[in-house]
């Protein structure tokens, strides 16, 4: 980190660029193959070195990036892009030692071809994408992606070098979004074969076509870009590119992150509330914040108690909120996808109405209660529930009323711990029921509910729900949008009503930033920052 910060002072230009920008990043990535990297972090870092054919600018607004422009048919269904024509792969001593005998004719253009790949290589069923969901409107995606047809039937296609032609069955408002990830990064067809398998696992076996490439990869420690030079197969526009290197600190202890903005050793970096407050009376500090994440009280399905949706159910029907409201000071969320994710390219929670749960009588409580006992013959019923210290005088509370609803046979302990412990235990699925925050990191509204689904990475609640999965399923493959917008409002439904999860209050994640900096942009959800235009003056 002192060498880091020794080459940041010393780097710094008069205008604040060339500057080192220090960014901390919670977890390691696996790997950087964009068809198939997952997390906030490895798009970080692959928005850093790859250019797709859309990005967002530091307003937060789509534009073309590899894309110098496109046009849209009048029913949405044939999208046309252009490509700028000094698209280059950056191609290092390395990369070239691996296309050995190809090197020397080896096309270093990136033409409509590398994207035509890259989005056939996103929905082959062995790549399982973590894009696929969000490129299924694409004209035989989800029949690409279930292996009864050939990704060569997929509806794109270069029309020449330069023109990209993308079909889709139905409008979707959302798929300029969707070639933002990662996922839809272009990919070269001869390199991608010559790696034999190795492609993205560690710097040496990919090329990027960003404004950045990874000059050092110390695991455990950091992952350090550097700016593209005009010697070394440069970024189209290197002018455009201000900072000098992105050094991403592998580091995820928050406790000092604050001091760390305050003091200029971070350049930016995620904030707890707490700290955000904090930094907020700073004069030269500023602070981006994003509803992109839900307080509520989450029950875990695969519990030998609480996978009977009516105990869950009944437990629902007699949570009042408002001791946790007042605790938390915040008004009552209108459902689970929080205000910042999208769907389409509009803010979910301005399409569909809000999501509650059902609430009820005592005794209609108490009658679905022992139904749910019945069926598991059961003659008690012994819960715990989590909770962070600094809600545990509200949970406490809600737990007398529950106790009082459902009498001698019900009993509900509470267990406070540190907040980071209680994410934790949720997170390893050590826990009956628990009062925590879910932070939804991808900007798309069907993400959020993606994470549900069997099986799936963070389905911290642990549902494993076939009518579920089958609603999400029928996104991929509806024809009509209005089928589309019914199976995920219907998802969100399901699970409120089915007591999943009860929201309770949508929060806030923060960005800070240090003194004198400006020009990085975010996604609507800010899981995903844009060094390209960073300046500290």
């Amino acid at each position: 980190m002192l060498c880091a910060l020794l080459f940041s002072l010393s780097a710094c230009g008069k205008d604040g660029t060339d500057v080192q920008v220090i960014y901390p990043i919670d977890t390691e990535p696996e790997y950087l193959d964009p068809q198939i990297a997952s997390g906030s972090e490895s798009a970080c870092i692959i928005a850093a070195c790859f250019e797709g054919l859309m990005t967002f600018d530091e307003s937060g607004a789509l534009v073309p990036a590899a894309a110098e422009s496109f046009e849209v048919s009048p029913g949405g269904l044939n999208y046309t892009f252009h490509l700028r024509d000094d698209l280059r792969w950056r191609v290092t001593n390395t990369a070239a030692a691996i296309l050995g005998e190809e090197k020397d004719s080896f096309d270093k253009r990136i033409t409509a071809e590398d994207f035509v790949f890259g989005l056939r290589r996103a929905l082959r069923p062995e790549t399982n994408s973590p894009a696929a969901p969000y490129l299924m409107a694409i004209k035989n995606a989800p029949e690409v992606f279930a292996g009864s047809k050939a990704e060569s039937k997929l509806g794109v296609k270069a029309v020449d070098d330069l023109t990209l032609e993308i079909k889709l069955t139905r409008k979707d408002d959302g798929f300029l979004f969707a070639l933002t990830l990662p996922g839809a990064m272009p990919c070269d067809q001869t390199y991608f074969e010559a790696t034999h398998g190795r492609y993205g696992l560690s710097p040496e076996y990919f090329i990027c076509n960003g404004p950045f490439y990874i000059s050092n990869w110390n695991s455990g420690t950091a992952i350090t870009v550097r700016k593209t030079r005009k010697n070394m197969d440069p970024y189209r526009d290197p002018n455009d590119v201000k900072p000098a290197s992105i050094y991403f600190s592998i580091n995820n202890e928050q406790a000092t992150r604050d001091a760390k903005v305050k003091s200029g050793t971070y350049e930016a970096a995620r904030l707890t509330a707490a700290q955000a407050d904090v930094l907020s009376d700073e004069k030269h500090i500023s602070i981006r914040s994003f509803q992109n994440a839900v307080f509520g009280l989450l029950f875990n399905c695969s519990d030998p108690v609480l996978k009977s949706s009516a105990i869950r159910r009944a437990i629902a029907m007699t949570f009042n909120t408002a001791p946790m409201l007042e605790a938390l000071a915040l008004p009552q969320a209108a459902g689970l996808v929080p205000p910042a994710c999208l769907w389409g390219d509009k803010p979910f929670r301005e399409q569909f109405a809000s999501a509650a749960w059902k609430t009820g009588s005592t005794k209609e409580a108490k009658t679905l209660l022992q139904s749910g006992m019945d069926a598991l013959d059961l003659r008690d019923v012994e819960l715990t529930v989590l909770c962070s210290t600094a809600v545990e005088t509200a949970v406490r509370t809600v737990m007398q009323q529950w106790q009082s609803a459902f009498g001698v046979h019900f009993s509900i302990a509470v267990e406070a711990l540190e907040e980071a412990e209680v994410e934790s235990r949720v997170r390893s699925g050590e826990y009956q029921m628990a009062f925590s925050t879910l932070t939804f990191s991808n900007t798309s509204a069907l993400d959020t509910l993606l994470r549900f689904c069997s099986g799936r990475n963070g389905n911290v609640v642990r549902l494993n729900n076939e009518k579920y999965d089958a609603l999400l399923q029928s996104v991929s493959t509806a024809v009509y949008p209005k089928e589309v917008n019914q199976a995920v409002r219907r998802a969100e439904q399901v699970l409120v009503e089915q007591a999943v999860i009860l929201p309770v209050a949508f929060t806030q994640t923060y960005l800070g930033f240090a003194k004198g900096v400006s020009g990085i942009g975010t996604n609507p959800t800010g899981d995903v920052l844009y060094f390209k235009h960073a300046i500290k003056v």
